[in-house]
């Protein structure tokens, strides 16, 4: 089991993988409708060259942070099939907020507190995303 936890410390790799382990960090009595449920990448997995993220990461964070944990959130996936590489205020506003101005997931709706995203908020998530499983797992 920790050989594992170390290897998702690292990297998730694919968003299917990364599924089970998102809904692993929900509130007590949520559930989800896991067909409809994908993962979408915060910093996106090939910005665009003039893109605020480009700017914020350069290539070896981008390298080092895309598939970590703390960079994925949950969507529905018709929200997922539209989504773009938009900058992060856009994505926040067109993505990660339903109606209400809140998320319908609550990994989703923990990015909303932020006002940019930066490696430094990717690393500080990360941390407390792993802290959740292993408190979970009771490691």
């Amino acid at each position: 089991m920790i050989d594992k936890l170390v290897r998702l410390a690292a990297e998730v790799g694919t968003p299917t993988g990364a599924e089970p382990l998102l809904l692993l960090a929900r509130g007590q009595g949520v559930t989800y409708d896991h067909p409809l449920i994908t993962v979408e990448h915060v910093l996106p997995q090939n910005p665009k060259a003039d893109s605020q993220w480009v700017e914020l990461f350069d290539e070896e964070q981008r390298a080092q942070w895309t598939h970590r944990l703390g960079n994925l959130v949950l969507l529905n996936r018709a929200k997922n099939s539209a989504a773009q590489n938009y900058d992060f205020t856009a994505k926040k506003a067109k993505y990660f907020t339903g109606r209400g101005g809140v998320a319908p997931f609550a990994l989703t709706s923990q990015v909303l507190q932020h006002a940019e995203w930066t490696p430094e908020v990717l690393k500080a998530r990360q941390e407390e995303l792993l802290g959740v499983l292993f408190g979970e797992w009771r490691l």
